[in-house]
């Protein structure tokens, strides 16, 4: 398998984030809480998820580090990868207003 630093990263994990935050929001839609506190919960979680996938929280195992480094399969052969860790958190708060703006509207 090969790493390669082409194709559309910053897409692919804007895309990822928004999927999670769209999966949270359904789940909280389903058990009926008030829409204010499904956006408040869809952010806080989204955020706690995306920091942690990130790498940019620090998470140890048997007092190692563990550094995830999010990557993208784009090719049988190739991953995508940013050359570094993924910055998926600083888009949570910047979708968040996209996923319930519909909802807001209706």
């Amino acid at each position: 398998m090969n790493l390669v630093k082409e194709g559309e990263y910053i897409e692919r994990q804007k895309l990822l984030i928004e999927e999670i935050l769209r999966a949270i929001k359904s789940e909280l839609e389903d058990v009926e809480t008030p829409e204010e506190l499904i956006e408040s919960l869809t952010g806080s979680i989204g955020f706690s998820v995306a920091i942690l996938l990130d790498g940019a929280a620090s998470i140890k195992l048997e007092d190692k580090e563990l550094n995830p480094m999010l990557t993208f399969q784009i090719d049988e052969d190739k991953m995508l990868y940013s050359g570094g860790n993924s910055w998926m958190h600083e888009y949570v708060y910047r979708l968040l207003p996209k996923l319930f703006s519909n909802s807001k509207n209706s």
